[in-house]
């Protein structure tokens, strides 16, 4: 397969992208790459853990790959142990997009995914929009279907602000007073206060201390329920004493992945703005099912300083 990789530049920016996966493969600010992942186009085929790229049709997890939609049910993959996980065998990060529009500051990569692809019902028409101004990265996903289906679109970069190293040394910061308590990566159901436990990042925390503490086994991997009001707010900030990156989204949830099973053990720290993970079994969740007429939108930002 022949991968192309686009580059977008401010003067204090600079971002490479590939079509396959719409994947970010860098984010160099002040000469250091803050992107954990491959960089070359093999690099980029063998990946296993989904680095930069643009996760779907539902990205994290669906319990047993089971969902039911309008009275009909549905078995897609599992590719996660019993569960199913970034869309399937071949999700939206394997395949490869089409540029439609490619400048020094904005790249715009679309995708078909036909009624049956994963065994997802409806044909879906996604558009990604990239963009770089200053110290800031922007992402636009746009969707929209023929057919009721699911959608829950995030990407799936892993930052490491100091650029080498694990993210031990980095502190995260979490907009989120709630959290979805999981047993073996599936939500239990509950919406749970964060107030007195390890998941509590309203405060900067030391991830490498929290996962010294031995509580959060195998680290953070977890979805945090985000303020509910209309429009991108502030998610999260990472910082490691001299880079600062900030998350915005209007997404619900954040899912923080502390790479625990990156090749790098804690290489890099993966800020997933999402949906919350298994919603179809979970009705009052935020739903994810979107249907013809309906216009799928979601933004993400990251700013540096």
């Amino acid at each position: 397969m022949k991968m192309t990789i686009y580059t977008l530049s401010t003067p204090e920016l600079v971002v490479r992208i590939s079509d396959y996966g719409a994947r970010v493969l860098s984010f160099e600010y002040q000469g250091t790459d803050c992107i954990y992942g491959p960089r070359t186009p093999d690099e980029v085929l063998a990946d296993t853990c989904y680095c930069g790229s643009i996760c779907g049709r539902v990205a994290n997890r669906i319990a047993g790959g089971r969902f039911e939609l309008d009275g009909a049910e549905y078995q897609l993959a599992v590719n996660n142990g019993p569960n199913h996980l970034h869309g399937g065998l071949k999700g939206f990060s394997d395949m490869l997009w089409t540029v439609e529009e490619a400048s020094e500051t904005r790249l715009v990569l679309s995708l078909i995914s036909p009624d049956g692809q994963e065994n997802y019902p409806g044909t879906v028409s996604v558009r990604a929009i990239y963009e770089v101004e200053g110290r800031r990265l922007s992402l636009r996903m746009e969707a929209s279907t023929d057919a009721p289906t699911l959608l829950n679109l995030t990407n799936h970069a892993y930052w490491n602000l100091s650029g080498t190293g694990t993210i031990d040394q980095h502190c995260l910061q979490v907009n989120a007073s709630a959290y979805t308590p999981m047993v073996a990566n599936i939500p239990t159901g509950h919406i749970s206060p964060v107030e007195g436990t390890l998941y509590d990042l309203r405060r900067p925390a030391s991830l490498g201390e929290r996962n010294a503490a031995g509580a959060i086994e195998g680290g953070y991997d977890d979805n945090y329920v985000l303020p509910a009001f209309c429009g991108v707010k502030l998610a999260a900030v990472l910082t490691n004493g001299r880079r600062t990156l900030r998350v915005l989204t209007d997404a619900p949830g954040l899912q923080v992945y502390t790479g625990d099973y990156l090749p790098l053990k804690r290489g890099g720290v993966a800020l997933e703005a999402q949906n919350y993970p298994d919603s179809p079994h979970h009705p009052h969740f935020p739903g994810i099912v979107l249907r013809p007429g309906e216009s799928y939108c979601r933004s993400i930002i990251w700013e540096i300083d």
